[in-house]
């Protein structure tokens, strides 16, 4: 269990790497630029749009849609991260799936545009742990996350839970 997470973190801290090398090669905007309130409308735009196509109904393989589509059009200096696991949140466990958004906020933060997809634990979703980080230039994110473990038991089981949140850390 310990490995796995150890790869994960280096999984993670390969493709924040990545990300930043790449936008070191793209001309943007340092993020001491960016107006903070302007990143807020973008990241409460974007929580809209996935309230107004998402429901407790949407199968994850929708909600992966969705937010694919949400990230089609990517802001400067911004990342995805795909992550399951089994987590308590200050209440019971749960198995969770989630795809988030960060967006700059100017002061070296993010807002983050979570999809959470909770589902009880289980034999069969166990042992899957996964944590991966994005660029939303990538052209294989999204593929990715289809081809995961997570992705497979969510899109084969109904979620106790689907929430939908903007956060700011």
């Amino acid at each position: 269990m310990k490995r796995r997470r150890i790869s994960a973190l280096i999984a993670a801290a390969a493709a924040r790497t990545a990300c930043a090398r790449r936008r070191e090669t793209q001309t943007t905007t340092g993020s001491a630029a960016y107006d903070a309130a302007a990143q807020r409308r973008i990241a409460e735009e974007c929580l809209a749009d996935l309230q107004a196509r998402i429901d407790d109904a949407s199968s994850f393989a929708q909600i992966t849609d969705v937010f694919a589509q949400l990230c089609a059009e990517p802001a400067a200096e911004e990342e995805i991260l795909f992550e399951a696991g089994t987590f308590a949140f200050g209440g019971e466990p749960m198995f969770t799936v989630s795809l988030i958004r960060q967006i700059p906020n100017g002061a070296d933060e993010f807002f983050q545009i979570c999809a959470d997809v909770s589902f009880r634990p289980d034999a069969e979703n166990r042992g899957i742990e996964e944590s991966k980080w994005f660029c939303p230039t990538d052209a294989d994110a999204f593929s990715a996350v289809r081809q995961s473990d997570a992705f497979a038991y969510a899109a084969a089981h109904t979620a106790e839970a689907v929430e939908l949140r903007l956060d700011e850390t």
